[in-house]
């Protein structure tokens, strides 16, 4: 036999081989059809995840183990996790018993159970730079055995966590900024989400903080998985700025500076202005060079003006983004009266003189009566102290004098010797 022939037949032979090996390691999700709700488990399983729908409303399902012992969505081993809706219920068993096993419940006609042995997450890569304020469009799911996992309800049994925090990186605007919870995934088919209940989850963030380098973190949880993924972002600025020029007479224009980054014939704006009457007037623009003026005939009465929107465009490298643009407040002011004629002049001279002789009155009349007034206080207290006084005086002086005892210089000696002297006879 020819060397070539044989080694022909030796690399075909490999060749089966391999690909026979191969495909017993990428082996499909085992998907089983319920035979009244019952399936069965190899021995060679080491832990399974199982998927089964029900009614909606309906209780969990009770799982009946080979041996006729049950499980229940609250009385279970530590070994098994157990996430419920309405609709559904997802079950990782560890180590499962090989056997046939039962669920007991209302498992949809049709309903199938999936048996995973791997979970995993899968999502678009955020961009390394993101404009503040810009909307993103970012897709995930949730894959079993690298098999996209579509559940009615699936998404009320996840929690999604999309934080960043500043990476602190000396002179940045968020420097020691964070954390920030800034948004989650959806797949209820609202906002932009296509398609509800298809396991495509999509992004709803928010990335209007300040603007410096991030630390990203995205987790997706329930009680039976949790999975996440980091990476570094940076938020830059808008590049695009507005502003209102203008003076009430000569009209007023929206100014548009446009970064050289942006290719100024992509960007669309579609704005709104808010006027006093709470009424709005759209614009939509298309500007031509990066210094764009329009004008705003609408801001033709006094009061406080809103603008904002929303503007889509295309970088220099191709890449094309969507933001939201900060609100502009614009207020303008009431026209200037005319000026005053002569005599206009003077009898508003004149009016303003009698006011500050009015007001010059009004204010010596405050003064002599708080004068009065303080003199009237003070009178009384004199008058009140002077009563007392004589009050004092009066009962001391009708008292009696006390008696004393007369020194010899007191007496009168002369009535004493007339006293004592020999009366003549008659």
């Amino acid at each position: 036999m020819p060397f070539g022939s044989v080694s022909r037949k030796l690399c075909c032979a490999l060749a089966w081989g391999m690909a026979l090996f191969s495909s017993v390691l990428v082996a499909e999700p085992q998907t089983l059809a319920l035979l009244d709700n019952r399936f069965r488990i190899d021995h060679a399983v080491d832990e399974i995840t199982i998927l089964v729908r029900r009614d909606i409303g309906s209780a969990p399902v009770v799982v009946v183990q080979p041996d006729g012992s049950k499980w229940y969505a609250e009385r279970h081993p530590e070994s098994v996790r157990w996430s419920v809706t309405q609709s559904s219920d997802m079950i990782q068993i560890r180590q499962p018993t090989p056997g046939p096993w039962q669920l007991v419940g209302a498992v949809e006609p049709g309903s199938e159970v999936r048996l995973m042995t791997d979970i995993n997450l899968a999502h678009d890569a955020f961009p390394e730079t993101i404009y503040r304020g810009q909307r993103l469009k970012l897709t995930a799911e949730i894959q079993g055995d690298s098999d996209r996992i579509e559940m009615r309800d699936f998404y009320q049994q996840l929690e999604w966590n999309v934080i960043i925090h500043s990476a602190n990186r000396p002179g940045d605007e968020n420097f020691a900024a964070g954390p920030y919870r800034i948004g989650t995934y959806y797949d209820d088919g609202e906002g932009l989400d296509e398609r509800p209940h298809d396991g495509i989850f999509t992004a709803n963030l928010n990335f209007d903080y300040p603007v410096g380098l991030y630390e990203l973190q995205m987790s997706v949880e329930n009680p039976v998985f949790s999975r996440q993924t980091r990476q570094s972002v940076t938020i830059i600025p808008q590049p695009l700025r507005m502003r209102v020029e203008g003076e009430p007479n000569d009209g007023y224009q929206l100014v548009l500076d446009i970064e050289p980054e942006v290719i100024p014939r992509t960007l669309h704006l579609a704005l709104s202005v808010q006027t006093p009457e709470h009424s709005a007037v759209e614009l939509v623009i298309t500007p031509s060079q990066f210094t764009q003026r329009i004008a705003l005939p609408m801001l033709n009465q006094h009061g406080n003006y809103v603008i904002s929107g929303q503007v889509v465009g295309t970088r220099n490298t191709g890449n094309e983004f969507y933001l939201e643009l900060p609100s502009l407040s614009v207020y303008v002011s009431p026209p200037l009266p005319p000026p005053l004629q002569q005599q206009e002049l003077a009898t508003l001279a004149m009016e303003r003189a009698l006011v500050q002789e009015q007001r010059a009155r009004e204010k010596v009349l405050w003064v002599v009566g708080i004068v009065n007034i303080l003199l009237l206080v003070l009178g009384c207290l004199v008058l009140a102290l002077w009563r007392k006084r004589q009050r004092s005086y009066q009962r001391l002086m009708s008292q009696p004098a006390p008696e004393a005892d007369l020194t010899p210089e007191e007496v009168d000696m002369t009535e004493l010797v007339s006293d004592l002297s020999p009366k003549k006879s008659t």
